[in-house]
This record gives C-alpha cells, sequence and structure tokens, in this order.
C-alpha cells in the first residue's frame, strides 16, 4: 500500500462519486475530469471540472514525533513498534461546469452540489486506488473561506472567463512506512531466592 498515492486517489475517488451520480440522475452525456479547466481540454459539451487547485497542511497540524503503534499478527499476537507521525493535509477542489447553456450549467452544478451534500463522507468502494485502508474514511466540505474574489483569482490565473463555481476541500494524511523494530514487552517474570 503506497500512501503517497492518496493525493492523486483522492480526485479520482471525487470524480468517480460525480459520474455516478449523473448517470443515476440520467445525465449520461456529462464528462467528468480532473484536469485543469481550460477550454482546450472541455472535449465535448456538457463537461464538469473537479480539479484539485491546491495542497496544504491542515491548520493546527503539529505533530512531528513517532508514535506507539499496535496491532496483532495473523496468529493473534500483540505486535507494538513505533512509527513515523502522518502528514495531515487539506486537498482543495474547484467544481466547474462548461455547459451548452447557462441554464444547463446551473443545473449541473446543482446536482454536483447535491452528490456532496448527499455524500459526504466517502468510504469503502467509494474509495478508489490502493492508497486508502479498508477502514478509512474521507470528509468532503464545502470550503466557506472561498468567495468570489478566490473565484475570479482562480479564473485569471488560467486566463480564462469567469465561470459559475464552487470550492470544496477534503482532509487527507499521508502515512509513512518508516517504523521501529518490533517491541518486545515484558510479559512476566520469574524470581527466584537464593538461600545463603
Amino acid at each position: 500500500m503506497s500512501q503517497f498515492e492518496a493525493i492523486r486517489d483522492i480526485g479520482e475517488s471525487l470524480k468517480g462519486i460525480l459520474e455516478t451520480s449523473f448517470k443515476e440522475a440520467g445525465f449520461t452525456t456529462v464528462s467528468v475530469s480532473n484536469d485543469r479547466p481550460k477550454k482546450e481540454n472541455v472535449k465535448s459539451l456538457p463537461f464538469l471540472s473537479c480539479y484539485m487547485y491546491h495542497v496544504g497542511f491542515a491548520p493546527g497540524y503539529k505533530e512531528r514525533t513517532d508514535h506507539l503503534v499496535t496491532t496483532y499478527s495473523k496468529d493473534g499476537r500483540v505486535i507494538e513498534y513505533y512509527q513515523d507521525a502522518p502528514a495531515y493535509l487539506h486537498a482543495q477542489f474547484i467544481l466547474s461546469v462548461f455547459g451548452n447553456t447557462p441554464a444547463e450549467e446551473n443545473l449541473l452544478l446543482g446536482l454536483a452540489v447535491k452528490t456532496f451534500l448527499e455524500h459526504p463522507i466517502l468510504h469503502g468502494d467509494r474509495l478508489k486506488g490502493d492508497s486508502f485502508f479498508p477502514d478509512d474514511k474521507v470528509n468532503v466540505f464545502p470550503n466557506l473561506q472561498a468567495d468570489f474574489n478566490d473565484t475570479l483569482a482562480f479564473w485569471r490565473s488560467l486566463s480564462e472567463e469567469v465561470r459559475p463555481s464552487l470550492f470544496y476541500y477534503t482532509k487527507i494524511r499521508i502515512e509513512s512506512e518508516r517504523r521501529s523494530e518490533e517491541l518486545k514487552r515484558v510479559t512476566g517474570r520469574d524470581l527466584a531466592v537464593k538461600r545463603p
């Protein structure tokens, strides 16, 4: 399992849940992509872009010391070791729609909002790729700090005209594979008294 692939896999997971939701709602011709939302990347309309535009460390992320991990072997034996602390990240996404008409764009953007409203936590088979552990859950949050200035700055940075857009983010972690040797705990002591 390669945890560093989590950044790629979370984008694929969001794309997958959007594709499924659009097909279930009858919008079978909508293309969903993780590419930059530039006109040159739009192959056919309608088109929804779920683009990761920024990854940063989570606010309050401080822990850098190793921590004790306790798990079990296949034969039920307790195994303990020290492992490097994980890195906690926020992956920022922008949702934008390219449609045949403004009404179609508004309709599709509304369905994208509904999709993340109904699936605020991705887990199980909704998490694509090999980087997630079986019990991982990833929350999808609306970015309430983003405003029209962020929208303007984003589209200007791509030299594109402003489009209807929404900002979301997810929290993910990247685990280190580096760990200590297995610890050997004292499970019992035999004491003997030596007579003089």
